[in-house]
């Protein structure tokens, strides 16, 4: 992560142009007021740093618990700040990701629907985030541009699952259920990590009006992700300022 793309954090979270700008007191409130912010965790760690503070070694510690690799804090703690001939790089992902967030913010078309998904029922489509775990009924969502992804992303994998492109009227087939069962015991034992953090997934907390855990997924994703830092920051101060 460049100084510049700290700095775009630093700016979302406190109003001041850079982690050198502001007072380390001031940052130490910010902490304690969202103890639970993983970006606000780090930014402290890596203030003691540039002050050679004895608190550094304790805040890292602290830090790296949010974080799924230490190794991953450790590289970003570490990594040399950007030389003014990187300066134009940034900016110009600043541009692509303004431009991004732009087009998703367009008003799409409710009445647009593929045909597939046409053919698709209600059931089908909340089978997918029923494995996820989470309650959601697509028809009652407001139907803006993520929500027609939804609806497009669930009755895709409902046509890809049949043979003909065509939805199942009949009965499940008993083999064929024991085959789907374990695939699904095959999948759970899987080698993959316990925290799968997705932009969809942190869409849907918002959706569901659970905004912590919306901001949450986005500031982890803002370090899983760099160069999208500036997009997941506009995120997180959107749902600030829609209390």
């Amino acid at each position: 992560m460049s100084g510049l793309v700290i700095n775009d954090i630093v700016k979302q979270w406190t109003g001041h142009a850079s982690l050198e700008a502001i007072d380390t007191d001031t940052l130490e409130k910010y902490v304690q007021e969202n103890p639970y912010a993983p970006t606000l965790q780090f930014l402290l760690a890596k203030k003691y740093q540039l002050t050679a503070s004895p608190l550094l070694e304790a805040q890292l510690t602290k830090a790296t618990a949010y974080f799924p690799s230490s190794l991953h804090v450790h590289c970003l703690m570490n990594q040399v700040a950007q030389n003014d001939a990187n300066a134009p790089a940034d900016a110009k992902l600043n541009s692509v990701l303004t431009e991004q967030m732009a087009q998703f913010k367009e008003d799409v078309d409710a009445t647009a629907a593929l045909d597939y998904e046409k053919e698709a029922t209600p059931s089908l489509q909340r089978d997918y985030f029923a494995a996820q775990g989470i309650d959601i009924d697509l028809s009652k969502l407001p139907q803006d541009k993520f929500t027609q992804q939804l609806r497009s992303f669930t009755a895709w994998l409902k046509v890809i699952k049949n043979k003909d492109g065509e939805a199942q009227t009949a009965q499940i087939d008993p083999i064929g259920a024991d085959q789907e069962q374990m695939i699904a015991q095959i999948a759970e034992k899987a080698n993959v990590p316990a925290d799968i953090l997705t932009e969809s997934m942190a869409e849907i907390w918002e959706k569901q009006g659970n905004k912590k855990k919306a901001i949450a997924t986005y500031e982890k994703l803002s370090f899983i992700f760099p160069e999208k830092s500036v997009y997941f920051a506009s995120r997180i101060e959107h749902l600030k300022n829609n209390k």
